[in-house]
């Protein structure tokens, strides 16, 4: 029979075969972020345009190029969310969460949209995990949701991942930054990309992260922010990894990592997987301390963390770690004899006793 019309490009049809796993992984890190202490927050699949081009960056590639926005009837500039940290800020503020007692503490399970090259482990439509810390401002706010990203990773067995952190300090920091990047690349404009040579006045820090090998190669000799951290973001970056070691979470400083710093102005903090592909984020910290500046929130410096679940469920896929087996089924049998049934609280602690699973509470963490 001919269909009508088949899937849009860049979308996946999740089948009962596959479904399953892909709930022990969204199971698996609702209750890690709770043992943590952050609870569920649900935003609308879409905003207003300009919530997006403030918080991401006007000058990144998701505003530029990858956002589903259309007008509504209303003649409004409407979006599908790219990501869900702007759809979080935007109800922390809306709903004068920082009223309440500091640190709000929420995370959020939710699909989000853009419009680029499918490839594996990137849709147009995907699904993002990610927790938002507002008002604590604390480099051992950022040590644990570096902790809950590690925790997860290691619940769900996945191996050869290496934690790379950075400091791109405050904006006073980048300031003296982004001047040393422009006279430095200056020098190479006959040899950058055309979309480098666009970066080149709005945003140079942009060029660190560009894929041509030309770019890529030019980029290793341009200077490091870490030479231009004032002291209270040093210290800051200092303790972030003295929290790390007193975890025995292992660490890297990468000074090149560039990724995200567009709604990162505060910190950058990464994870990486380095077996298979060493350049490859899974998840990547936030923080968004510019969105809400100058706002009623100022007194709340946030951090959090998000990475996509589609690429997480296919790491978990790829260890040979035991999964949830699908076809188990559980039979009572009814003896219609006259015999004396059970009594409920015994047949409730003889159920738990077989049920019993791995606990999700990480040991040794914040």
């Amino acid at each position: 029979m001919a269909l009508i019309t088949n899937a849009i490009k860049g979308t996946l049809d999740l089948l009962p075969a596959e479904s399953y796993k892909t709930q022990y992984v969204e199971a698996a890190v609702r209750e890690i972020a709770e043992n943590f202490g952050f609870y569920e927050m649900r935003t609308p699949v879409f905003e207003h345009t300009e919530l997006f081009q403030r918080s991401v960056g006007e000058t990144t590639d998701v505003v530029q190029k990858e956002m589903y926005t259309f007008s509504d009837k209303g003649g409004r500039s409407i979006t599908l969310r790219p990501e869900g940290t702007a759809g979080a800020a935007r109800a922390f503020l809306e709903n004068g969460l920082f009223n309440a007692p500091l640190p709000q503490k929420i995370y959020y399970l939710t699909s989000c949209y853009r419009y680029e090259k499918p490839q594996a482990g990137r849709l147009r439509e995907f699904h993002q995990f990610g927790v938002e810390a507002f008002g604590a401002g604390a480099p051992a706010q950022d040590a644990e949701i570096i902790a809950l990203a590690h925790t997860v990773f290691r619940y769900l067995g996945v191996k050869n991942l290496t934690l790379e952190i950075n400091s791109i300090g405050c904006p006073a920091c980048r300031q003296g930054f982004q001047k040393a990047l422009k006279a430095y690349f200056e020098g190479y404009k006959d040899k950058l990309c055309d979309t480098c040579l666009s970066r080149l006045d709005r945003n140079p820090m942009r060029i660190l992260d560009c894929k041509s090998p030309v770019c890529s190669e030019i980029a290793k000799g341009a200077p490091k922010i870490l030479d231009y951290l004032c002291d209270d973001c040093r210290t800051h970056f200092d303790a972030v990894q003295s929290y790390l070691k007193s975890m025995q979470i292992d660490f890297t400083v990468n000074p090149e990592i560039v990724r995200g710093l567009i709604i990162t102005p505060a910190r950058c903090l990464n994870l990486c997987r380095t077996k298979s592909a060493p350049r490859a984020r899974s998840a990547a910290a936030a923080a968004m301390t510019g969105f809400w500046k100058n706002s009623a929130a100022s007194r709340c410096p946030p951090a959090g963390s998000a990475w996509g679940l589609n690429a997480c469920c296919s790491l978990w896929k790829r260890r040979k770690r035991r999964s949830p087996n699908r076809n188990a089924a559980t039979f009572i049998s009814l003896r219609w004899a006259k015999t004396r049934p059970a009594k409920p609280r015994a047949l409730r602690r003889n159920y738990a006793k077989k049920a019993s699973r791995r606990s999700l509470t990480p040991s040794g963490v914040l």
